[in-house]
């Protein structure tokens, strides 16, 4: 009652000033009130900036809350909510590798049970796109490939929830963020030079040459997903620059779509793709029949055929390290992101995120970094690539400035119109 008679004492006499204004202004001088002084501004700035920080996304779905509020947890944390959580958590992986992973993820969180099943790639599609939101004990996370149809099955169809760590934003590039990869594949190209008088691989527009004729290996692009990844990715802004550039320093002259080509890269499919051969159906056959073949005979393939074929070490040369180490221009390869995801229907949302943690750390990622593999790497920057035995290989950052990678956004948007050009072209 105190602090009311007071406001009404202050309202009443401010009413008096407020009735005497016309005299007062007669004789004195107006003065303009402040309008806001630094102080001021500063306060509200500050107030702003931590609104913004503050401030929390809308979610559709308790699961992608729950992630949300888990990228934020450190392990310990996420160890003890998931604890909590009291269920075997089942990953479908496309990688056998995560079963090595998952053994040392159980030794350091002894409380939690973790399941995998090694799943290729078409069933894995299948069955997650059936399984999940229906009433079938499926999987609560997966590790899986091709962007194209990750995006465009899964991710659009809000069967998939992305997590990422915060503390890891600093140390993997932001556009392996989400989707969340924790790892690539290389397949690079590579020449058979058993005999010195063969040419280097200079320029990739070398390989649309009549001479190329039926001489350049590669797994038919119809049966492999990834590979029809990569050609659809050459038509990109980005790899169709680096192609121009490349015709530029190779013809000596800017490229001229004489020919009515939609770009310079549908020119580059049209005949790269005349020369291909199809012959082997899998990566090691190719790796094994080109070392074995013809001098100046290419291949593309996973670059890990090389670890355990002393031939092909012997016979073949990197187009990436060639030509006295100044490399092939234009692309030496392409690779490929292995995504982890959480199912959207999971029960064990904080034991999935600890599990990305761990696949994202030195500790976890040790189950592809490490001696005895190679061409495959991982995608948290900060950890140094652990040298194979034949001591070819190079770290991450040299793989990604001279391969193309996939985009799941671009392939979505582009994917039935350059297919069915690719498509027409495949002999």
């Amino acid at each position: 009652m105190k602090r009311l008679a007071i406001v009404l004492a202050c309202v009443l006499t401010l009413s008096c000033f407020t009735g005497c204004g016309d005299k007062a202004a007669s004789s004195e001088p107006q003065i303009e009130p402040a309008t806001s002084g630094p102080a001021e501004e500063k306060t509200e700035e500050a107030t702003d900036s931590k609104e913004a920080a503050e401030e929390v996304p809308e979610f559709d779905t308790e699961i992608e809350k729950t992630l949300y509020e888990a990228s934020k947890m450190s392990d310990e944390e996420l160890y003890a909510k998931a604890k909590e959580e009291k269920e075997k958590t089942v990953v479908y992986s496309t990688t056998s590798l995560a079963a090595t992973a998952i053994e040392t993820f159980l030794a350091k969180y002894p409380d939690l049970t973790i399941e995998m099943s090694d799943i290729g790639e078409a069933d894995m599609f299948t069955k997650l796109s059936t399984e999940i939101g229906s009433a079938a004990d499926g999987a609560d996370m997966a590790l899986l490939q091709n962007a194209y149809r990750v995006n465009n099955e899964l991710i659009s169809e809000d069967l998939l929830y992305n997590y990422f760590p915060e503390s890891l934003k600093g140390v993997v590039d932001e556009k392996y963020q989400d989707p969340t990869a924790i790892l690539f594949v290389s397949k690079l190209i590579f020449m058979n030079k058993s005999d010195a008088s063969v040419e280097d691989l200079k320029n990739v527009w070398q390989l649309t040459e009549a001479a190329y004729k039926d001489k350049i290996f590669f797994k038919n692009p119809a049966d492999e997903p990834v590979g029809m990844n990569f050609l659809i990715m050459l038509t990109s802004d980005e790899w169709n620059k680096k192609l121009s550039d490349a015709y530029k320093s190779y013809f000596g002259s800017e490229w001229n779509n004489t020919a009515e080509y939609k770009s310079c890269a549908y020119e580059f499919l049209d005949k790269f793709l005349a020369n291909c051969n199809y012959t082997y159906t899998a990566d090691g056959g190719i790796c094994g029949g080109i070392a074995e073949g013809e001098p100046g005979s290419i291949g593309l393939f996973v670059f890990s055929k090389l670890r355990t074929n002393e031939v092909a070490r012997a016979n073949l040369q990197i187009a990436a390290t060639g030509n006295d180490g100044a490399g092939i221009e234009g692309f030496a390869g392409f690779m490929y992101p292995t995504y982890a995801q959480v199912c959207a229907d999971t029960d064990t949302p904080y034991t999935c995120a600890l599990f990305i943690n761990y696949l994202l750390s030195e500790e976890g990622g040790a189950a592809w970094n490490n001696a005895d593999n190679m061409g495959t790497y991982l995608s948290n920057s900060s950890i140094a690539l652990v040298p194979d035995s034949t001591g070819l290989d190079k770290e991450v950052d040299f793989w990604l400035d001279r391969c193309v990678i996939e985009d799941g956004e671009y392939l979505a948007a582009n994917y039935a119109d350059v297919y069915e050009y690719i498509a027409s072209r495949i002999n």
